[in-house]
């Protein structure tokens, strides 16, 4: 089973899902999963997904605002990756600065304002946004003492 890096944008609405792919060199958008009720509901959805490869390491989005504090989606964005690691207690977890992720990954998909609310509708923001932090993850010594020692 091919080893991959999960990363996670959460948001109240949405949660973007991206992976490395399988030599770990591109990140890549998996999918958007709608968020429910519940995060249990949530959880049980996105494990789904999951299911054609082994996770070796969570990254999570953490939202900061502009003044580097912690932004008023950390305390949902922190309940979840808690919730996270009780499904996943054996899986190393990192979390990564999202800011402006949702922006990077509209303007690298070419969505314009016209067709923006079908795009993200439609999920392709959220995980491209994952993907984004993913990239940004990939780009740290975290990432590659971690891709050296499951890797090789």
């Amino acid at each position: 089973m091919t080893k991959r890096v999960v990363s996670i944008d959460v948001g109240i609405k949405y949660i973007g899902l991206a992976v490395t792919d399988p030599t770990w060199l591109i990140p890549v958008p998996l999918t958007t999963v709608i968020r429910k009720q519940s995060i249990a509901d949530d959880l049980e959805r996105m494990s789904k997904e999951f299911e054609n490869f082994e996770i070796s390491a969570f990254v999570i989005g953490y939202p900061y605002n502009t003044e580097e504090k912690e932004g008023r989606m950390m305390p949902v964005v922190k309940g979840f990756e808690r919730r996270l690691k009780e499904l996943f207690p054996n899986v190393p977890f990192f979390s990564q600065d999202e800011s402006f992720s949702s922006d990077e990954a509209v303007n690298l998909t070419n969505i314009s304002s016209r067709n923006y609310r079908k795009n993200k509708k439609a999920g392709k923001i959220d995980s491209a946004a994952a993907a984004v932090i993913l990239r940004r993850f990939m780009e740290t010594n975290a990432f590659r003492e971690l891709k050296s020692k499951v890797l090789d």
